[in-house]
């Protein structure tokens, strides 16, 4: 390739494989180098991970997580986060996406295309002057609604306009289809799903937010009418909180929101009754062009005559100008001829617009349309027409054929019906990974459904789609992705009908055991895609409808399984998640499920963990480890060590803790773990980053740096684990002095976040950030970002987190003259580890709280230095090194000042001299200045 690419101050030659800085050369990976080139030469494109593994690894089967390393190792080397610099987005569940301009010196620019968003006709007739109006308008109103009549127009429309955009939005440009969703409360959803964020989380606004504000983006909102209410609330609250998206609605009716510009689309024109009209005069109207056109489509092959003309402009006068209507009509000529249709609309339809008085809006402008082109199917057309409304969305010809034939239409009459539907414009067309998919158009399916709602088998019709889906999710059943993956699923159902089914089921109330199943079988479905919210209410609903002949059966126990997988990855650790697991817990033991019985003991030790009941914690690992020795086998044996490894070091038990870790250890050399459940994964995780901060409380440093790297690559592989890594592993970085790295990974932390919508903990990203601002002397600024962490985190939720950051917190405060505030703090979170029972830094905190009261007029010495020997005695019952040599530095410091400088030397002496490893860390620098210090003052 010839070609070369500037972008910010780089210049990117492929052909001499040469990236350079300012003119300076950069050293990259040949791997990085590929995937760099790639998405340079593809600019605004979004090129999936599996497309980049084929470009870095040919011929090679490599994880997902090499990707996100070498896309890490890109953006460390182009410098992206530094003074506001981003070069490559990530988008969430599907790939990679570079976003900065790009300048190309001899190649021409690719035509630009949008990802998963609805085709542009060739040209909307008549819409000429709308494009370019609407176009306009969407650059200086941020939220534009058009507004019109069913069949208008208004998604074409929108669709033109949007692809006409594409270089002012850079393609940062989502259709949401709300036509599939039926309630308000899914509107949120919709979008976040179609932006790709996934992502659980008791809130789903704030990374929604986060991610609508990475560029300037165009959300084009299409069939908000049934659902105005919600759609509005949507609009008014991005737009307030984020203003880098523009909305582009469309809807029978306003949404009426303040600063809402309404565009108007009018029917085509049509020409006006005025006495004779030549063909040539009538073809300068729209309207009486998309007839014709659609005429064409049709098979028509004759163009309009002189003698027709008059009655063309009659028949699109006398449908309103609507652009739908219009095609319906016309695509009927080449059967009855112009005359033939016109006599069918005289002498079968009065066409009343308005319709029943009693009938829904829709059907008051709709149903006349619909009713002429259902008139000309024949029965078996409309049988079918009917009963495919039960489908929803798109779903496959197969699946269609499946549930629609029976005794009276034979599996070939049925797809045979299909075709003459698709013909009548009644049925899209579409092709997904080569499969045929249709869809009913929404009018069409809401008229049809109201058909099929008259005749007595409807519900049978609904039952055998259930059935249909039903069975869909047994075959899918096994192939699930572990929920918070970086796997994508595939040949999954379709979610649309599999939400169908189940609503249908529980609504009808006429098979409540089908209703459970379905939603047992489709609750790890919803994981797998990322929807934890929408599993959580359909686990809910399951199991408060559950008929009596399914409690305490495996539907029920899988519907907790998964309600507490969403109530744990959606933070919500006490409350609900505590009872669920208790009940599953006490149900897979009456079932005899050994398997479950493992995975919700391993739930309720991490929920007890996380709320900070430390203590209780390890009284179910014990229970896990009984169990494990009577019922399990080498993987539980594992798991137990996991367990009680975490609890004991949370609990302040490190050399105990540190056998626990070193048995796992152990055990794993001499036997291969089986494949791990969601919470096992999870103590799988909490584990490896215990025995990093273990090392790290017993005075290992560089044991601990080792042990905390190699958990943060294990936690790439399992995305919504890694604010946890972060989090845990953060004050290791620190205490080794890699301030640069702590960086790097609070934007990796961001960055994966928004590559798979995990829950964006903001409380965690203020705490690390507090942390590191801590560590490099910034105390007021630290102050904020903690605050705002504590503010975020009610106790005693995270109380790991709580009780390190009101620590950093009263150390900043103390920093900045804010004594008695330091004092509030460093008090507090001490009542907090003696709450909880986490007593694994409070020598630490003992220590802090007495430098903090030597800062305080009224302290006595001689108390400060008793505090400071109750601390040091602390740190060597749960021998933990690190923490005594910190007491001892602050301890001989203080005998120092009282004039004991031979006992502070002797003091610390002893401790230092314990120590192995890690001599160029910031305690032992700090332990080996003092000590020099020391030794050259004259000892009295």
């Amino acid at each position: 390739m010839s070609d070369t690419f500037t972008f910010g101050p780089f210049l990117l030659s492929p052909g001499t494989r040469v990236l350079r800085k300012d003119g300076a050369e950069l050293s990259l990976g040949s791997r990085a180098f590929d995937i760099l080139t790639a998405l340079v030469e593809c600019n605004g494109k979004v090129l999936t991970r599996r497309e980049l593994m084929a470009i870095a690894w040919p011929d090679l089967v490599v994880e997902d997580s090499n990707v996100r390393v070498q896309v890490a190792n890109i953006r460390r080397a182009l410098g992206c986060g530094q003074d506001g610099a981003r070069y490559i987005a990530s988008v969430a569940g599907r790939g990679y996406c570079f976003v900065a301009e790009v300048a190309r010196t001899t190649a021409e620019a690719k035509a630009p295309s949008l990802f998963n968003f609805p085709l542009p006709l060739k040209g909307a007739v008549g819409r000429e002057e709308a494009v370019v109006e609407l176009s306009q308008v969407l650059q200086d109103s941020r939220l534009v609604t058009v507004v019109g009549a069913a069949g208008v127009g208004k998604t074409t429309l929108a669709v033109l306009v949007a692809h006409g955009l594409h270089d002012v939005f850079q393609e940062a440009i989502f259709f949401v289809d709300l036509s599939t969703q039926d309630c308000g409360e899914m509107v949120a959803e919709a979008l976040a799903c179609a932006v790709g964020y996934t992502g659980p989380g008791a809130e789903l606004f704030p990374g929604l937010l986060e991610v609508l504000s990475t560029r300037r983006t165009l959300i084009v909102l299409d069939n908000c009418e049934h659902v105005i209410g919600a759609a509005a609330a949507l609009c008014v609250r991005i737009l307030e909180g984020c203003a880098s998206v523009t909305f582009l609605a469309t809807s029978r009716e306003a949404l009426r929101v303040s600063e809402e510009f309404v565009y108007l689309l009018r029917p085509l024109a049509s020409p006006p009754n005025t006495g004779r009209l030549s063909a040539q005069q009538a073809m300068d109207w729209p309207a009486i062009q998309l007839f014709m056109e659609r005429a064409r489509e049709g098979g028509v092959r004759d163009g309009l005559s002189d003698d027709d003309a008059p009655t063309v402009a009659a028949l699109c006068r006398r449908l309103d100008g609507n652009p739908h209507a219009i095609g319906l009509v016309a695509s009927r000529v080449g059967t009855y001829g112009i005359q033939g249709v016109a006599d069918l609309l005289e002498n079968q339809f009065a066409l009343h617009w308005q319709g029943r008085r009693d009938a829904c809006p829709r059907q008051q402008t709709v149903e006349a349309m619909i009713n002429w082109s259902h008139n000309l199917l024949t029965e078996h057309d409309r049988q079918v027409l009917y009963r495919l409304s039960v489908f929803c969305g798109e779903f496959p010809i197969g699946a269609a054929v499946a549930v629609v034939s029976d005794e009276r239409f034979d599996a070939f009459q049925v797809a045979e019906a299909i075709g003459d539907l698709v013909d009548k414009s009644l049925v899209a067309v579409s092709s997904l990974n080569e499969e045929i998919q249709i869809r009913l158009l929404e009018t069409t399916k809401a008229y049809a459904a109201t058909r099929l709602a008259r005749l007595q088998g409807r519900d049978e019709i609904a039952r055998r789609h259930a059935l249909y889906y039903a069975q869909q999710l047994r075959n899918h059943a096994g192939r699930q992705a572990q929920p918070g993956s970086a796997d994508v699923p595939t040949c999954a159902p379709e979610i649309g009908n599999v939400r169908a089914a189940m609503e249908w089921a529980f609504t009808a109330q006429q098979d409540l055991a089908l209703a459970a199943e379905i939603s047992g079988m489709a609750a790890p479905l919803l994981l797998e895609l990322g929807l934890f919210r929408e599993c959580k209410r359909c686990c809910e609903r399951a199991l408060k409808l559950l008929p009596e002949s399914l409690r305490s059966s495996t539907i029920e126990l899988g519907l907790l399984e998964s309600a507490a997988i969403t109530y744990y990855a959606g933070g919500d650790y006490d409350g609900e998640m505590t009872h669920v697991v208790e009940r599953g817990l006490a149900l897979s033991r009456e079932l005899g499920d050994v398997r479950s019985a493992f995975q919700f003991l391993a739930g309720l030790h991490l929920a007890l963990m996380a709320n900070g009941r430390f203590a209780e914690s390890l009284s179910v690992s014990d229970e896990y480890a009984a169990m494990a020795a009577a019922q399990g086998g080498p993987g539980e044996a594992v798991i137990a060590r996991w367990m009680e490894g975490s609890s004991r070091h949370f609990r302040g038990f490190q050399r105990a803790a540190d056998d626990s870790y070193g048995a796992s250890v152990e055990l794993v050399a001499l036997h291969e773990l089986r494949p791990l459940h969601y919470f096992e994964l999870k103590e799988q995780v909490v584990a490896g980053l215990g025995m990093a901060r273990v090392k790290w409380m017993r005075g290992l440093p560089i044991q601990a740096l080792q042990l905390a790297l190699g958990a943060m690559e294990e936690s790439r592989r399992h995305p919504d684990s890694f604010y946890l890594c972060a989090t845990l592993c953060f004050p290791i970085l620190l205490g080794n002095g890699l301030t640069d790295l702590a960086e790097e990974l609070i934007q990796e932390l961001e960055n994966v976040a928004n590559d798979y919508k995990v829950a964006v903990r903001s409380q965690v990203v203020h705490f690390l950030k507090g942390l590191l601002l801590h560590g490099r002397g910034g105390f007021p600024a630290a102050a904020v970002h903690l605050r705002q962490c504590l503010d975020m985190l009610p106790p005693p939720k995270m109380s790991v987190v709580r009780t390190d950051a009101l620590q950093a917190l009263a150390e900043a405060q103390f920093a900045c003259g804010e004594a008695l505030a330091a004092l509030a703090s460093i008090d507090e979170a001490i009542e907090l580890a003696e709450k909880t029972g986490g007593a694994f830094n409070l020598a630490d905190l003992l220590r802090t709280r007495v430098e903090v009261l030597q800062g305080l007029p009224q302290g006595r010495q001689e108390l400060l230095e008793d505090l400071l020997a109750q601390a040091l005695d602390c740190a060597r019952e749960q021998a933990a090194l690190g923490w005594e040599l910190r007491v001892a530095l602050s301890l001989a410091r203080l005998k120092a000042s009282l004039g004991k400088p031979r006992e502070a030397r002797a003091l610390l002496e002893e401790v230092y001299a314990r120590c192995s490893e890690g001599f160029e860390t910031r305690d032992l620098m700090a332990a080996a200045q003092a000590l020099e210090a020391l030794c050259a003052e004259p000892v009295p």
